[in-house]
């Protein structure tokens, strides 16, 4: 969890540390933004409850299409399999 960034305690530290009053409000300011900007590319658990859901689905979807091209392979592997067996048969019984 992001925790907030107290503008005012930075820069209240700073300038006991000695930095001038305008100088650590421009720098808390800063800090400020720069974590604020952050925050929009952070994803939160609904957005990955979303993604699963979403993976989920397009998991499904390519293990059918996968189920579906296999089978389809397999019954051009038998046709030609049974075309060659009677090709074979019929070349036998044309020789005499």
């Amino acid at each position: 969890m992001i925790a907030a960034f107290d503008t005012l305690s930075a820069a209240r530290r700073m300038e006991e540390a000695g930095m001038k009053r305008e100088q650590a409000e421009a720098v808390a300011e800063a800090v400020r933004s720069a974590a604020g900007a952050d925050r929009e590319d952070l994803a939160t658990k609904a957005d990955l409850a979303d993604v699963k859901t979403e993976l989920k689905a397009d998991s499904a979807s390519l293990r059918a299409e996968l189920v579906d091209r296999m089978q389809s392979g397999e019954r051009r592997m038998y046709a030609a399999v049974f075309g060659v067996g009677g090709l074979l048969f019929a070349a036998l019984k044309l020789v005499p």
